[in-house]
């Protein structure tokens, strides 16, 4: 986890800014090996991103398989702000910033140690929490089930709508990072792979 970027900045700023980023680039990953990302950042050799604006075809059933595997980062999100409530609100301004990342990163480690030891996480939101939201105390944000997150995995996890998809945008990103020429040849790579064995996107259930 890194935190080096304000709530308000793009993902692709935060990222390549990141500790990770230059380990990437530096060949982190083991062949055959890469990340799943949505369209707020851009291909690369290790990076592949959805196809924009398709409507059935390969790049279509490519799109759905690249989705499944960046929902399970959501539902990761939503199980680690759902055990600790107030990562739903505004930190008080008597926080500081680097108190506040430390206190991320805090939180962070013992939802890991609580996954380790298989302490379940809360299925309901204490009454206290409940109130908060509904008087939006703090900004206080409501964890919901997204029918899309459900269909595809099968479960009800439950995630923060209102703090996802905040850093999709470039803009403010420095004209260095808008490479004009992405690298393309992952993306087109696992999408032959997509059509070369021909699994589909599933149809949709009917009510």
């Amino acid at each position: 986890m890194s935190i080096i970027c304000g709530g308000a900045s793009s993902d692709l700023v935060a990222f390549e800014g990141s500790d990770l980023k230059k380990q990437l680039d530096d060949g982190l990953l083991a062949p055959n090996l890469c990340l799943f990302s949505d369209n707020a950042y851009i291909n690369s050799h290790y990076m592949a991103t959805p196809y924009p604006n398709t409507s059935g075809g390969a790049r279509d059933n490519y799109n759905y398989f690249h989705s499944q595997l960046r929902i399970r980062i959501e539902c990761a999100f939503g199980m680690y702000v759902q055990r600790w409530g107030m990562l739903r609100t505004a930190i008080p301004c008597n926080i500081s910033v680097p108190k506040t990342i430390s206190l991320v990163l805090a939180l962070a480690k013992l939802h890991n140690f609580c996954i380790d030891e298989a302490e379940v996480v809360p299925a309901n939101l204490l009454s206290q929490e409940e109130q908060n939201i509904i008087a939006n105390v703090n900004g206080s944000v409501p964890l919901v089930v997204d029918p899309q997150i459900a269909e595809i995995i099968n479960v009800n996890t439950r995630t923060p709508q209102d703090l996802i998809g905040g850093g999709d945008h470039f803009d403010d990103a420095p004209i260095q990072f808008k490479r004009p020429l992405q690298n393309d040849a992952l993306r087109s790579r696992l999408c032959n792979h997509v059509e070369s064995t021909f699994i589909t996107r599933p149809r949709r259930r009917r009510p």
